[in-house]
Order: structure tokens, then sequence, then C-alpha cells
């Protein structure tokens, strides 16, 4: 018998809920697509298992688990990634293996997951967000962009981390970077135009018991994997009670049940926040409010077979995480964007950290793995986004 079964197990994330949740006592199974995935590599793991990606052939990951499930008698299933969605559409079946899964319906995560839907539902709130349009043509481009300053940011409505997002100069450099990604008048139905908004990244993340807060935290974000933007690679503990506020309206209304990261811009001079987006699952900086005081994943497994547990809101600012593969990739974007080297290199070099995202002492073999899957993903893309094209077309399941 599992106490917890995890799927997605190649990166960062699924390999914090797996410590987290082994240093409880408990026993817990990972699985991923990859023999690489670096959970898979932890002597915290029970049960170490592989499937074919859920991007490929969905019933057929379904299929396999409610097999595992089954086999494992798994008491409280976590999915880690975008295979949420597909748990989420297939819960009432999943549930019947007497597994407990933690998360909320899938419309619910449908609606925080779409860019355009989360827009909408934000300005009900009001919440500010960036000024936004649906394009259904190229004058609609043209005259959004007169209304703005550039850059101006095209976001696919299914995007996860920096994957899907794109950043425009000039009119130009818009109507061509449109022009390379329609496909006939496709893209017209699946992005959104967004004016871009000075500020800092911050995140709040959350623990939702249907619609009531169990614990918060923020972090402001030191740097990013991708230099224009996307997945931190360093960030720090900090709290910010105007976009925790906006955060904790949003969940509360959508009656949110499990764990979420809503991103904001926050602009430290004027005091103005924008909602950017949600992530409704586990987020890639979960190490560092795990190091600070708010076990996100322990109080996720308690409220699932409890059902609830005492509202955490104390951690401890100014706790700094790194992770180490994602600061070297960070390095080498903004060296290729900027076409310096002593600064970024110099800055790589500040050990100012608390704590990393994916090395420990006690475990090394994770961290070998992830950096073997990262060097075979970059091998076969030529990418340092290894997943980039593992977007899961949720508007259309």
């Amino acid at each position: 018998m599992l106490d917890v079964f995890l799927t997605y197990g190649w990166n960062r994330v699924s390999y914090n809920v797996l410590r987290s949740l082994a240093k409880k006592g408990l026993k817990v199974g990972v699985s991923d697509n990859s023999r690489l995935g670096m959970s898979l590599w932890s002597r915290f793991a029970n049960i170490k298992l592989t499937y074919n990606s859920f991007y490929d052939n969905q019933p057929q990951f379904i299929n396999w688990l409610e097999e595992a499930l089954l086999k494992y008698r798994v008491k409280v299933y976590i999915p880690i990634h975008e295979e949420i969605f597909l748990a989420a559409q297939n819960l009432e079946r999943l549930k019947k293996t007497g597994t407990i899964i933690p998360i909320s319906d899938f419309e619910t995560l449908k609606n925080l997951h779409l860019k355009n839907r989360i827009i909408k539902f934000a300005k009900k709130l009001d919440i500010p967000v960036p000024l936004s349009i649906e394009p259904k043509s190229s004058s609609d481009i043209k005259h959004f962009a007169n209304q703005v300053d550039f850059p101006v940011v095209i976001k696919m409505l299914n995007t996860n981390s920096a994957k899907g997002v794109f950043y425009c100069h000039s009119m130009d450099d818009l109507l061509k970077k449109y022009g390379e990604l329609s496909e006939g008048n496709t893209l017209f139905q699946s992005s959104i135009l967004q004016e871009y908004v000075q500020g800092d990244g911050y995140g709040v993340s959350l623990l939702m018991n249907r619609g009531d807060v169990r614990a918060v935290f923020t972090h402001k974000r030191l740097r990013e994997k991708t230099y224009t933007g996307g997945t931190s690679s360093k960030r720090v503990s900090v709290r910010n009670k105007i976009i925790e506020e906006y955060a904790i309206r949003l969940l509360e209304d959508a009656n949110f049940h499990g764990v979420a990261m809503v991103e904001f811009k926050y602009n430290e001079k004027t005091g103005k926040a924008w909602l950017l987006e949600v992530n409704p699952r586990f987020w890639g900086s979960l190490a560092l409010p795990i190091l600070a005081g708010i076990d996100f994943p322990y109080l996720l497994y308690k409220i699932a077979v409890e059902g609830d547990v005492k509202p955490v809101f104390s951690y401890k600012e100014g706790v700094v995480v790194r992770w180490i593969l994602g600061d070297i990739l960070a390095t080498m974007s903004e060296i290729r964007s900027t076409r310096r080297f002593i600064n970024p290199v110099r800055n790589f070099f500040v050990f100012d950290q608390n704590g990393f995202d994916d090395f420990y002492l006690d475990d090394p073999k994770p961290f070998i793995f992830e950096m073997l899957y990262y060097f075979s993903k970059f091998i076969k893309t030529r990418s340092i986004n290894p997943t980039e094209e593992a977007i899961l077309e949720v508007d259309k399941l």
C-alpha cells in the first residue's frame, strides 16, 4: 500500500513533494514517462514507475493511472503538472479506486488556467489585469498596439512557464510574429494580446480547502530561467498584503480546492499590481515555502486524509532558494540576450541562498539525473526549455 502516488516525476516540483512527504514517514510512489526523471532516482521513493506520455495518448494514460492506483492501493494521488486536467476530467472514475485526489473539478481548473477566462474572472472581482484583447483580425492587432507602449505580449491560451509567450518590440515585429504563429486563422481563437506592465515578478501560493484559505505564502522573483521572463531560478520569501488579498479573493470566489500559485507583476514604486496568471497545481519554487516554514505538500496530504488543517499564515521572510540548473540556464539566457558576459557570470557566483530546489547532500542522485535529463533534451531539441512543445490543449479537452 502507498500513502501517496505522484506523476510527472522528472522535475524538481515532484521531487520536493516526494522529499516533504517521505520525511514525514509516508510511503510515496513516483512515476514519469522518462527513466531519467529525477524523482525516480531518489532514495526516498518507495515505488518507481514509468508510463507513456500523457501528451501523446491521454486515454492510455488514464487507463494506466487507474490500474496503478488499484494495484498499489494508493491512499492519496497528487498530480504534479498538466496531467491534473486529465485527472480532474476523469475524477469520478479515478475515485472509484478508493484513492483520494485533492484537486478542484475540471471546469474550475480550466477557468483558472486559460488566459482569456482568468482575465474575465479577475475583472469581475475588481482584480487588476494588464490591458488585454482576444484579437480576431490583423486590424484588431494594429488597433491594440496603437493604444499601448511596446513591447506587446502575445500569450497562447494554454501556456505554462515561458512556453507560448512572446514579446514583440515593434509593430513590424508583432505582425511578423503573428504571421509565423498563425495556421490559417486558428491563432485568433487561441491567443490573447496583452500590454507589458512594469514591475517585479511575485507569486502568492495558497492551500485552499473547498474555498477556505488554509495557507498563504508570497515570494519575489530575483532571477528567471528565461531572460525575458518565465520560471524563477532564484527567489526570496516576502510579504505583500495587496497581492495576497487579491489571490485569496480569487480562489475563495472560485471555491478552489487544493494548491495553487497566483502570479503577479508588482510595481514597488507605485504600489500597483496586476494579475498575470494562475497555476492551479504545485509550482516550481515549492522548495522555498517548505524551507521558510510552510510545508504545502504535507498540509495538502493532511487535508486529503483528515478533512482539514489549522491555517498556517506565518513563515520566515528573507529566505532565499535557488534552482541550480535553472540558474545556469538563466545565466546562458542573459548572456545570449544582452551580449554581455561578466555581469551574468558574476551574479551566478553570488552564493547568498539558504537552500536549493534540486540539490540535497542527503540525496545527490536526483540532481545528477536532472542534469542528464536536461542535457538529453537539449541534444534533441536545441532548447534550454526541454518540454517547450509539451503544452496540453486544455481548451479542447
